[in-house]
């Protein structure tokens, strides 16, 4: 693989909801107040407390971003899934979300037979508003797959919007591939691993996740 074009799913019912917009403003804000002087992300494995709002970092450009969560994710059948989650890999959706736009993907790295550093791990086996496990059979692995690491890439920021995104999964198949991806965080440095062959290539997923790229003032943790 020389060369890849990233195609940008069509976006769908483009919503303005003003008053949305401000209360998840405030709560992100009140999240970002607490958060000072820690390192760790606020609801970043999810939990009763944290209704599905919280933060995960992310990679974007060369920069870790943070991404805020407001809303669980979205995985509609068909393509059948045997994960608990619904979810599956291996064939686009055919569903998208009920309402609100889908943008740019969100690629989720996942190592295969290593564990990488803990410092580039930004989700565990809980991950706030992202399915825990998934259907891997059209991969040729579990039906009921359990992720116990990943971490996240995206292309964009997307005006910093609270928004849908595809989820796109990226298998990582060795320690310095991961690494070089860690170092880099950047998209075409998980297009170069791709192209050397120590990625998998894109699975498509039926997965869509609701979030937004924190802007300026906005992040509890700020970017690196």
């Amino acid at each position: 693989m020389t060369e890849r074009l990233h195609v940008r799913p069509i976006r769908v019912g483009i919503i303005v909801l003003t008053t949305v917009a401000a209360v998840l403003s405030l709560t992100f804000a009140a999240f970002a107040s607490r958060s000072q002087g820690s390192s760790a992300l606020p609801c970043n494995a999810g939990g009763q407390r944290c209704i599905s709002i919280g933060f995960t970092d992310a990679w974007l450009s060369g920069q870790t971003v943070q991404l805020g969560y407001s809303h669980a994710f979205f995985c509609r059948q068909p393509p059948a899934s045997g994960a608990d989650s619904g979810c599956e890999a291996g064939e686009p959706a055919t569903t998208p979300p009920p309402s609100g736009p889908v943008v740019s993907n969100l690629y989720v790295l996942v190592p295969v037979g290593f564990t990488p550093p803990g410092d580039t791990v930004q989700c565990g086996s809980s991950c706030i508003d992202n399915p825990n496990t998934m259907d891997l059979s059209r991969l040729g692995m579990s039906a009921n797959a359990t992720f116990s690491a990943r971490s996240f890439v995206i292309e964009e920021d997307e005006s910093f919007q609270s928004t849908w995104w595809p989820l796109v999964l990226v298998g990582v198949k060795s320690l310095n591939a991961w690494n070089k991806i860690a170092a880099a965080k950047t998209i075409e440095s998980v297009d170069a691993c791709q192209a050397s062959g120590r990625c998998a290539p894109e699975a498509e997923t039926n997965a869509f996740i609701f979030f937004q790229v924190l802007g300026p003032g906005m992040s509890p943790g700020g970017p690196d």
